[in-house]
């Protein structure tokens, strides 16, 4: 007895007693943020067999009580019955109680006293002595259900063959998601791009809550791996332009949730130059660049030697399209030098410390025009 008060009254504190949110649940149901699940008592009363039935044709299930947190919401849901609703548990030949799915009735969800002799089935006192009572088959009690409800986003398909970049959020974000969720996403970017996608912020229930990801258009594709929030690495990319992903959790906890947001990236093969001297322009050029652009060209010369680089012609959309140089074998914030764009920066030269430089160019979809022309030589 004493056990099951502490555990009702630790659970009644730490738990909110029911969700706002029934619309997830048909009329005349209650949501429950802490299982997922809806609930109903049933107005009339019924066999023990005939409740099963009558739960299964309103798309549910007699109720079997699968965690502390289930047992305090049915607590608080049946407090005001004066008779007790059945549950889905009834005695096998071995002498225990069973659900309909084959689970034993946990024993510290029994009233005092309980189980007895007193029948074969079993329904739910909300009130005084608490918890599972043990009940005559032919009784005639209302029916405790529950059912699933549509948790997952209507919105499986995110992205297309003009989309560039989305922002997608775990149900219930950014205040809880929920328990017992399977839901799958795909995205589709334009042709000739791969996919990055960062999941900041990442707060789940470590371990047992996930997503996993898919380099392809369904989960039969290679396995690409699963955000860790501080525990490990929490960006991804596909090798082409569709990625899926699906987010899982457990029947216990949950947390604040995730956002993902992604990106479609120019699948461009760098362009590299080395030697005595070169030339570089935008793709197209003169003619106007394309859109969505994303190119990088290497530069170097041999050791102990600079790179004298001169743009001789430069034309782009002002703020958007842009062309970034970087005293590094490679694209690295830290060594950036310039972020050209617009139509003032012909001429433009300079002269790199070392035998290397990287640059980096990008184009949005809105506007495009004539693009750039530079050359460069060893010195």
């Amino acid at each position: 007895m004493w056990f099951l008060l502490i555990f009702s009254i630790t659970f009644t504190n730490l738990i909110p007693q029911s969700s706002a949110n029934d619309s997830f649940c048909p009329s005349g149901w209650s949501f429950s943020l802490n299982t997922s699940y809806c609930y109903t008592v049933s107005s009339d009363s019924y066999t023990w067999s005939e409740a099963v039935n009558y739960c299964q044709s309103i798309g549910g299930q007699l109720v079997n009580v699968r965690s502390g947190r289930e047992y305090v919401f049915l607590t608080q849901l049946t407090s005001q019955n004066l008779l007790q609703p059945w549950l889905g548990y009834s005695r096998k030949s071995d002498g225990n109680f069973y659900d309909l799915t084959g689970y034993s009735a946990y024993y510290a969800y029994w009233a005092q006293g309980e189980p007895s002799g007193n029948g074969d089935c079993v329904t739910f006192q909300g009130q005084n002595n608490t918890g599972l009572r043990v009940t005559p088959c032919y009784n005639i009690q209302p029916a405790l259900c529950k059912q699933m409800p549509a948790l997952c986003p209507n919105t499986t398909q995110y992205g297309g063959t003009y989309t560039r970049s989305g922002v997608i959020t775990s149900p219930g974000y950014p205040d809880q998601y929920y328990n017992n969720l399977d839901c799958l996403y795909y995205i589709t970017s334009p042709p000739g791009t791969y996919i990055t996608i960062e999941f900041s912020p990442w707060v789940v229930e470590y371990w047992y809550d996930y997503v996993f990801l898919f380099d392809g258009p369904d989960f039969t594709y290679p396995y690409i791996g699963e955000p860790l929030g501080l525990y490990g690495k929490n960006s991804f990319e596909s090798s082409n332009n569709s990625l899926t992903f699906f987010f899982y959790t457990d029947s216990i906890i949950t947390d604040k949730g995730w956002q993902a947001t992604w990106t479609a990236k120019a699948n461009t093969p760098p362009i590299s130059q080395s030697g005595l001297n070169g030339s570089l322009t935008s793709d197209n050029y003169p003619n106007d660049y394309d859109s969505y652009t994303e190119r990088i060209y290497y530069i170097s010369t041999s050791f102990g030697f600079k790179i004298n680089l001169t743009i001789t012609d430069f034309i782009t959309e002002a703020n958007y399209d842009v062309l970034r140089v970087y005293n590094s074998s490679t694209v690295n914030d830290n060594y950036l030098v310039a972020n050209l764009s617009g139509s003032s920066v012909a001429p433009w030269n300079y002269l790199s410390p070392s035998n290397y430089l990287t640059l980096k160019f990008t184009s949005d979809g809105s506007v495009q025009k004539q693009g750039w022309s530079l050359f460069w030589f060893m010195q």
